[in-house]
């Protein structure tokens, strides 16, 4: 079924930024400098320019921003510090342009050499034919089998093939405890229940002299990324797929529904503000009081903007299971110079690159031996974050189709049922119907 799948998507499969999804975040202010040990295993081959023709290759990542600049710029050097005949050129892209840019790159057969790739969309470049296997390129005697959890390693493997390191994009659960404090809640103590998370949002949220919500409670997302919010709620629920593993949508099963009711408890209640204007930035923006779906790697921005001292971070209480994403590094596999890429790979999946990942771009590194540096920055902030990763999930076995899911099924027919134009269930009945008919229609025009 899915080899059968595949071979239908070949065109039309580079994703604009609102398909990089959880692997894109806004710009990121600058966290520190990397640290720690390097547990990579020392490089059999010689690391001097002797015997080695200079090596000059291409690195490209999505995102904006000087925190982005400084991860890929970080990168190059260590590679080059490693390897002196290797030189890299890093070029950072930001989202809304990268994946169009990527398609051209592989279309003309001047891709880069190593590049960043949004989770949700590794299916689509999957198609290009131009993905390294990366198991079969670093081998089995790799370090970071061992150090990199089994989930993680999972969620870039598709078709069988494993495609790459993720750096990892979590959304812990997070307050404002200053917020807490004026609402009379105690400042360390989030709630640890679903229904204790309904009864803090009453109490946290504000009004102004209209009666429209200044600060909101609890953040639904209720337009753009609204499976996200609703994935969040599901996991709460016990359900942690929003399709099986023929891509069939489950969102008409007993959990998913209550999962949606419970999500649009809150707008019904007068908990968030539904608003297009407020629905992504609210937490960001000092407007809401909880979220579920600010990424991890925003934080840096919060600590400039909101403080870490006003800042709580946990462990969502539905067992410490949590969302992730992020931007997997590939390799391609049609490089001129594969001996130098696969060397250079090595560097940035290194410890010390995953650090570097985690002290200036804000990813939770995937690699435990890169967990310490991450933690030592802020370790109530970090922390929590850390503890997550093993256990993190993410929507389900990878989408060809995820573009029909979220822009033509999910967001539309989401936004219909916050607004109160339909119930939950038949929201989520069209959603399915919908994207059974984008899928049908995919297939037949390819």
């Amino acid at each position: 079924m899915k080899k059968r799948v595949l071979a239908v998507l070949m065109s039309g499969m580079m994703l604009t930024s609102l398909l990089a999804g959880c692997g894109a975040g806004d710009d990121q202010k600058d966290g520190g400098q990397g640290g720690g040990t390097d547990t990579q295993k020392e490089q059999e081959s010689d690391t001097g320019s002797e015997g080695h023709e200079e090596v000059t290759l291409t690195l490209w990542w999505p995102g904006s921003g000087d925190a982005y600049e400084e991860l890929a710029n970080g990168l190059a050097e260590l590679v080059e510090a490693e390897y002196d005949w290797i030189k890299v050129d890093p070029l950072v892209i930001p989202w809304s342009d990268y994946d169009a840019k990527m398609n051209v790159a592989f279309s003309g057969g001047t891709a880069p050499d190593l590049f960043g790739v949004g989770l949700n969309t590794l299916p689509n470049y999957v198609q290009t034919g131009n993905l390294a296997d990366m198991r079969a390129e670093l081998g089995e005697d790799w370090d970071g089998w061992e150090d990199i959890p089994e989930n993680i390693q999972e969620y870039t493997t598709y078709e069988d093939v494993w495609y790459g390191v993720l750096m990892c994009d979590l959304r812990p659960f997070m307050w404002r405890k200053d917020l807490f404090e004026k609402a009379g809640l105690d400042p360390d103590t989030p709630p640890s229940t679903k229904e204790e998370l309904m009864e803090y949002a009453e109490k946290l949220t504000e009004y102004n002299d209209d009666g429209k919500v200044e600060v909101a409670g609890f953040q639904i997302q209720t337009s753009g990324f609204s499976d996200q919010t609703l994935f969040s709620a599901m996991l709460m629920c016990g359900i942690s797929d929003f399709w099986d593993e023929n891509y069939d949508l489950t969102l008409l099963e007993p959990e998913v529904v209550e999962a949606a009711e419970y999500c649009k408890s809150f707008v019904d209640n007068g908990l968030c503000d539904y608003s297009e204007g407020i629905a992504t930035t609210s937490f960001t923006e000092g407007l809401a009081a909880m979220t579920l779906n600010t990424a991890c790697n925003e934080l840096g921005n919060l600590k400039e903007t909101i403080g870490f001292d006003n800042i709580g971070v946990a462990e969502p209480f539905m067992d410490g299971v949590n969302f992730v994403g992020g931007t997997i590094v590939c390799a391609n596999k049609n490089s001129k110079n594969m001996e130098a890429a696969m060397l250079a790979y090595e560097v940035m999946a290194s410890t010390k690159g995953c650090e570097l990942a985690g002290t200036t771009a804000g990813f939770c590194p995937p690699r435990e031996s890169a967990l310490e540096a991450y933690v030592a920055q802020a370790p109530e902030i970090y922390g929590p974050i850390a503890e997550i990763l093993p256990k993190a999930k993410t929507y389900g076995p990878l989408n060809p189709y995820f573009a029909d899911f979220r822009q033509g099924a999910i967001m539309d027919n989401m936004e219909q049922v916050y607004y109160g134009k339909v119930d939950v269930k038949e929201g989520l009945k069209n959603a399915v119907d919908a994207y059974k008919q984008l899928r049908e229609e995919r297939d037949a025009n390819n």
